[in-house]
């Protein structure tokens, strides 16, 4: 009788401790790191699995969206660079930051005498760094016990320096000042100088004669994960490829019959397997989230989208987005929100379970996204805005836009003309509805007016030189 009593006892115990247990596994599941793989001016459709371009060849990237949540209508705050990285960094709009425009290497000057010559309005007034008062993520990780680094392209540090021999025009604005315990490679550069070795770069030293700067940059971050594998870690990997100059190893150019910029996708792509692979081989699997996104619309072109950097149709903003953790983020899903860069912050934060009160004086424009991603949950429709008040040689700049569901207005300032389109319908933009959704374009009209009030935005003015 005893004994039947003892083992009914331990049978109870058993089933009440099966939660506890069942807990103690899904915690081993949790985020514990992130690695934030950005690629520069990488297009919609510049990646394998989106089917859309021949010669594309990126098996690496495409295992990483088996293994996670691909975003369809994922954005860019912005159609280039700078305003985009400041906003990721942040959580805040490019038009809240006055950091609207990319950081010109030329020099403030020179590029709005060429840019604004002949135009009806003179483009907007923007800052040339991202200022030290501004709170990044990576401070906010570092702060909590977390190791940083930053490996690649920063472009917030300063105009100017195609003037410099090595990229540096204010040492105290780069990543190191922004929470990074670690950086390799990020200046005020907006492109390198090389992408072989010697780099004149003063944040990496050279390596031999002939080193490629992807392929660096791929060794650093897996050496940083070996260094730092015991402790809870942000590696930021920014790749400077595949913005301009066109260069990559001959042997790669040879594989693709001379095409420099499917050569310098494929050699972009090794280098995220080879940091698949080390994350893998030590063990951090199990608890390291994995993101791969891009800093604006692609310099080719971009199917089945329209235009490309630079513009705000869709080419020049809508970018690839994977999320990637196995075991926490549903493996092979898809996800058609919209997501955009002000967002990463609060994602990470509510991902990493940092708690609010670790960052409750930061203001953060941006959603946290995280159960959308991990338990695939439904989100109400928001807007999502752009402001971009610069000149480009194609269409759709000098301009600002707001998404709202599947509708999309894009309002140019020296026509003072709106588009309007129905991007579920019309993927393409091809067809202006402002005419005929009249209620519509005004409504989205007068909620992009009142956003760019409320983040006291930087606007175009009249050119008396025109």
């Amino acid at each position: 009788m005893k004994s039947n009593l003892l083992h009914n006892l331990l049978c109870v115990c058993f089933i009440c401790l099966l939660p506890f247990i069942a807990n103690s596994q899904i915690k081993r599941k949790e985020v514990k790191n992130i690695v934030f793989i950005l690629v520069d001016d990488l297009g919609y459709s510049d990646v394998g699995y989106m089917n859309q371009k021949h010669g594309v060849t990126t098996p690496n990237i495409d295992k990483l969206a088996k293994s996670g949540m691909v975003f369809t209508n994922a954005y860019a705050s912005c159609p280039v660079c700078s305003p985009t990285r400041a906003s990721i960094l942040t959580g805040k709009s490019p038009a809240s930051l006055k950091m609207t425009c990319h950081i010109p290497g030329m020099g403030m000057e020179k590029y709005l005498k060429q840019r604004n010559k002949g135009k009806k309005l003179m483009e907007a007034e923007f800052i040339d760094h991202l200022p030290l008062s501004e709170v990044t993520f990576a401070e906010v990780l570092k702060d909590n016990g977390y190791r940083t680094a930053f490996l690649g392209k920063w472009h917030l540090a300063g105009e100017g320096s195609a003037y410099t021999t090595d990229g540096v025009v204010n040492p105290e604005l780069h990543p190191d000042g922004q929470g990074f315990d670690l950086n390799i490679g990020g200046c005020a550069y907006g492109q390198p100088a090389d992408y072989f070795s010697p780099y004149r770069n003063a944040t990496i030293t050279d390596g031999p004669d002939e080193e490629y700067l992807t392929d660096r940059l791929g060794e650093e971050a897996c050496q940083f994960l070996e260094a730092n594998q015991e402790d809870a870690f942000l590696l930021y990997l920014s790749f400077y490829t595949v913005h301009t100059p066109l260069q990559a190893p001959k042997e790669t150019i040879d594989k693709y019959d001379g095409n420099k910029y499917l050569a310098m996708l494929d050699k972009m792509d090794q280098n995220v397997g080879k940091v698949m692979n080390k994350i893998e081989e030590l063990g951090l699997s199990e608890n390291t989230l994995i993101v791969f996104y891009s800093d604006n619309g692609g310099l080719q072109n971009n199917p089945p989208l329209r235009n490309k950097k630079g513009s705000l149709y869709e080419g020049g903003i809508r970018v690839p987005l994977i999320y990637s953790l196995p075991g926490v983020v549903p493996s092979g899903t898809t996800c058609d929100v919209p997501f955009t860069s002000i967002d990463i912050f609060p994602t990470f934060m509510k991902a990493l379970r940092i708690p609010k009160s670790n960052y409750k004086d930061i203001t953060l424009e941006g959603e946290n996204m995280w159960s959308i991603i991990s338990k695939q949950k439904s989100m109400k429709d928001r807007a999502i805005y752009w402001h971009f008040p610069h000149h480009r040689n194609n269409e759709k700049c000098m301009a600002s836009a707001i998404r709202e569901g599947d509708w999309k207005l894009i309002w140019e300032f020296e026509t003072d003309e709106l588009s309007l389109f129905n991007l579920k319908n019309d993927i393409g933009e091809e067809t202006n509805l402002a005419n005929q959704e009249t209620d519509k374009a005004q409504a989205l009209l007068g909620k992009l007016k009142k956003w760019l009030i409320q983040t006291n935005a930087e606007m175009p003015l009249l050119n008396p030189d025109y």
